[in-house]
């Protein structure tokens, strides 16, 4: 599989778990008040949970990926604390105090806090048309507190933006997972997030909805944040954490959407300025092209990877241990394995994924589309 394909299979990813969250927001609209937020949030992770672990039976653990390490589990604790507890809290109670569609359109945010930090701290590339994009998709933000900045507009678009950090953070840490096995990352960040959330609940006599609507909630989590957090993962595999997001930003749109045809919520002027802002700003993203010569360092690490007889990907040339069990070397195959990296230099259209952390100096003729 070409390095093309294996992104044009991450941006399939990406939109499918856009499209599965940005679902989820105006239907959890509907019942956000029927309970308090900690029980549910808890249960939409608890219904991603279940659903997790249901594909985990359909999908059995293979070589064909590399499983959580020790080393990993200090990024696994923090996404799991502020994407799995932190983000769907400030969520739940943003809904109570704003209209689904603002919410919709506010969680584009997510995109701008997790470029910044994929740029500032996660050495990703973003070209000054990426920082254009931020700066529209944040402006269109702004406009939808229509102008006040008090009482329940404000209160609300700060619940929101807290979630947003709290997901940018996550996407990151995400970033540095990608690597391993998606499926079980997702399965324990669900887990991990459900659990506590539940017994907290309980224990401190939280409000529970009744069974009918604590089942809709299970059953929105398995596919707004279950599946959509697994296929988010895929995508930074094959995107890199700055790309999924320009990606997963045309969730809001998509729940807005579903908030003007199917709930019947009013669309105001405002919102259709700031509609038009933001998503203009999400066409400036997906329009980045980079390219250019640069270098890749030697390295040795583990994850799954792509043999090709063609050599499609330039990146995994390298020799098999005898005792290694490999499919018939004559035939693409996926597995995972620890492998080294040679260094090689070469130029081919690419993203910041983990392979291509690099520089952009005086050194590097870019290319890129600005």
């Amino acid at each position: 599989m070409s390095l093309i394909n294996q992104q044009r299979w991450g941006l399939i990813a990406g939109l499918l778990a856009a499209i599965s969250f940005g679902l989820s927001a105006p239907l959890i609209s509907l019942v956000s008040r029927s309970g308090s937020p900690l029980v549910i949030a808890a249960l939409l992770y608890l219904g991603a949970g279940l659903a997790l672990l249901l594909v985990r039976l359909v999908i059995p653990k293979s070589n064909r990926e590399c499983g959580v390490q020790r080393r990993d589990l200090p990024s696994l604790l923090g996404l799991t604390a502020l994407g799995g507890i932190v983000g769907p809290l400030c969520l739940v109670q943003a809904l109570s105090l704003l209209s689904a569609g603002s919410v919709s359109l506010l969680l584009n945010l997510e995109a701008v806090f997790t470029l910044l930090l994929a740029v500032l701290i996660g050495r990703e590339h973003l070209s000054r048309r990426g920082l254009i994009a931020a700066f529209l998709i944040l402006f269109g933000a702004v406009l939808l507190t229509n102008g006040s900045w008090s009482g329940a507009s404000l209160h609300g678009t700060l619940f929101i933006a807290l979630a947003c950090l709290a997901w940018g953070i996550d996407n990151n840490l995400s970033q540095r997972l990608s690597l391993r096995d998606p499926l079980q990352v997702s399965l324990l960040k669900a887990i991990g997030a459900s659990v506590p959330m539940l017994l907290l609940a309980l224990i401190t006599g939280g409000l529970f909805p009744g069974w009918k609507l604590s089942l809709i909630l299970v059953a929105i989590g398995s596919v707004g944040y279950g599946l959509s957090i697994w296929l988010d993962l895929l995508a930074l595999r094959h995107l890199g954490a700055a790309r999924e997001a320009l990606v997963f930003s045309t969730a809001p749109f998509v729940g807005l959407i579903f908030s003007l045809v199917v709930l019947s919520e009013p669309f105001s002027n405002g919102m259709a300025i700031a509609s038009a802002v933001m998503l203009l700003g999400v066409v400036v993203l997906l329009k980045e092209n980079h390219a250019h010569r640069h270098r890749h360092r030697a390295l040795h690490h583990s994850h799954r990877h792509y043999h090709s007889p063609s050599g499609a990907d330039p990146h995994h040339i390298h020799d098999h241990p005898t005792e290694d069990e490999v499919e018939d070397l004559g035939q693409a195959f996926w597995h995972a394995h620890g492998h080294e990296h040679v260094e090689i230099e070469h130029e081919h259209p690419h993203v910041s994924d983990t392979h291509h952390r690099h520089n952009h100096n005086d050194d590097v003729i870019s290319k890129q589309n600005n």
